[in-house]
Parts: C-alpha cells; sequence; structure tokens
C-alpha cells in the first residue's frame, strides 16, 4: 500500500518525465530498491510469487533464485527518521480527510475549497505547513488553512464521565454533572491542552481531566470535523458550481486513464482524445482542458458533438463518451 498508493502516485510525473535526468532516475532507483528488498525479505514467506518477481528484478550479478540469495541485512544509513517523521504526519492528516469524506460520500475526485488543519503539537505543524501543497493535492482542495485553535472550527460541549467521577463523588455525581456542563469553550479547550481546571461540588473540589470529561464537537456550518490526538482536520463541504464542473473532469481523467490501462498502452504512451457529453460536461471540459489533456498525456484534445466506437465514463449523474488513440 505504502509503494502503490503513496510513493507511486506521489512520484508519478517524476516517472513521465521525457528525459531520463537525475531527479526521474533517482525515482525509479529508489523503487527499484525498495521492491527487491521487499522480494528478499518476503521470500520465505511466500516463496512462489517471490520468485516471479525475483526474476523480473535480478540483475546479471545476482544469483539465479531469490532462495540462494543472502537475506537482507538492515543498515541504518538508509534510513531518515525525520522523513519518516513528515511522512507519518502528513500521512496522517491526509487519511482523516479522506475518512470525512468516506463518511459524508463525498467522491476524492471532487475538488473541496478547503481543508483547515488545528494541532497542539508544535513540531507536527511545522511539518504539515512545510507539506502543504502535498495535503492539498492528496485531500483534492485548493488550500490548506491552519488555525491556532480547535474551537475555531467546532463549538464544544462537555458532559461528565459518570464511569469514572462516579466512584469519587457518589451521591454528588448529579451536582457535577449538570456544572460540567455548563463549562465554556475556553474551559473545555483548557482541558484537552492539559491545563489543570477544577471545580467544587457540594464542597468537594474535583480536578477535570480529559479522562473524565467527555468532550463533543460539534462542527460549524459547512464544515466537517474529525480529531486524533493532536490533530483536527475540518473539510469544507460546500461544493460551487466551478468546483462541480472540476469534479466532472477529474472523473473523466479517471475514465481515460482506464482505457489507457485496458487498451494495453504504456504509461509513457501520449495519446490524442476526443470528448463529447452534454452541455454542462461540454463547460467543464472547456474550462478544465489543458487540466484534462496534462493528467492523461493527450498531445490533442478535442470536443466533438458525437464520438463512434469510444467508451462511457460516469460523473455522478453524468456521461461523458470519449475516444483515444496513440498519437
Amino acid at each position: 500500500d505504502q509503494i502503490n498508493n503513496w510513493y507511486i502516485r506521489r512520484n508519478r510525473r517524476r516517472f513521465w518525465k521525457s528525459g531520463s535526468d537525475s531527479d526521474k532516475m533517482e525515482a525509479y532507483g529508489a523503487l527499484y530498491s525498495a521492491l527487491k528488498t521487499f522480494t528478499l525479505t518476503a521470500a520465505p514467506f511466500i516463496p512462489f510469487l517471490t520468485e516471479t518477481m525475483w526474476q523480473n528484478l535480478k540483475t546479471p550479478e545476482d544469483k539465479e533464485s531469490v532462495h540462494l540469495m543472502d537475506y537482507p541485512v538492515y543498515n541504518e544509513k538508509f534510513r531518515d527518521e525525520k522523513l519518516e517523521f513528515q511522512m507519518a504526519s502528513v500521512q496522517k492528516a491526509v487519511s482523516m480527510g479522506r475518512s470525512l469524506r468516506n463518511q459524508f460520500n463525498i467522491k476524492n475526485r471532487q475538488p473541496l475549497s478547503a481543508v483547515a488543519l488545528v494541532t497542539r503539537d508544535a513540531e507536527e505543524k511545522k511539518v504539515l505547513q512545510e507539506m502543504e501543497d502535498t495535503i492539498a493535492e492528496e485531500l483534492n482542495v485548493k488550500k490548506v488553512i491552519f488555525h491556532e485553535r480547535e474551537d475555531e472550527l467546532v463549538e464544544y460541549s462537555a458532559k461528565a464521565n459518570f464511569r469514572v467521577l462516579g466512584k469519587q463523588l457518589g451521591g454528588k455525581m448529579k451536582l457535577a454533572a449538570a456544572e460540567i456542563a455548563k463549562l465554556s469553550n475556553d474551559q473545555i479547550a483548557a482541558i484537552l491542552d492539559g491545563q489543570a481546571l477544577s471545580i467544587s461540588v457540594d464542597g468537594q473540589d474535583v480536578d477535570l481531566t480529559s479522562e473524565n470529561v467527555i468532550v463533543e464537537r460539534r462542527e460549524k456550518e459547512d464544515l466537517k470535523v474529525v480529531n486524533e490526538g493532536t490533530l483536527t482536520v475540518g473539510l469544507e463541504t460546500k461544493i460551487t458550481d466551478d468546483l462541480k464542473r472540476e469534479g466532472y473532469a477529474r472523473d473523466l481523467v479517471r475514465g481515460i486513464q482506464n482505457n489507457r490501462k485496458e487498451s494495453g498502452f504504456d504509461i509513457t504512451d501520449r495519446i490524442t482524445l476526443q470528448v463529447s457529453g452534454d452541455a454542462e460536461l461540454k463547460e467543464a471540459f472547456e474550462q478544465f482542458k489543458n487540466f484534462i489533456a496534462g493528467e492523461t498525456l493527450a498531445s490533442s484534445a478535442q470536443w466533438s458533438d458525437s464520438i463512434s466506437g469510444g467508451f462511457n465514463t460516469d460523473a455522478d449523474d453524468k456521461t461523458w463518451t470519449a475516444k483515444i488513440e496513440k498519437a
């Protein structure tokens, strides 16, 4: 999953370069090294599959079979823990944003206006700011907005954790629950930040923590929010007409890419593209023609009122018709 859905996809433009500069060769070299090391590591557990992989990966200097090779030895010089933390932080934010899309049935190909991020971890925030472009691209949003406080995205409410406080307060529990329900946004934020906060319940002081207080979050209008540990992610879900048309264009790109694969085209093959559809799809095509051509390696992209021998691809309740040929 890390290779297919992250590394290869994130580096596809490096692979697509027409030349063979050092950047392109480094991208291929890192991929080759990862695949070869995986094959050696997994050979004892999936012997037949890794043997097939080995026959495609081995060099003249390597042994004929993967099962004749030495097991790989960990080499610390190839590990970059700072980079690992950067990627883990970005992938966490992206995963949380995608979970919101799934939860509210907003497909990944539909662009959104913004994602809002709040983190109580200074190092995590620094990394996310450095990787802002990657987050925007992965979540398919126009901009990434950083906020200082989570209550800029949500409104808090607090409830007593009866299971925890009940043991401590006994018959005073109902009084405590009433006091906790009155906590302000600032007081609840202080609890989440680990600051000391206490209330008096019938003469008994009670320290409030994130263990004995249950915090509920209510999103502001057109904002869907999820929290995990130190990080809160909010997606702006209002879809404008421009965003809708871009979503149609991205659906077309996906259909073309699938057809390229089914037709046996090489990843670097240039194509000619003909497209047809209704008036709204035509508007989307004209607006995002350059994007469609760039993403599909189309040397020419033309609108046609009718196409024979093409293929169809869905775009919500609409249908594109397209035809591709090698350029």
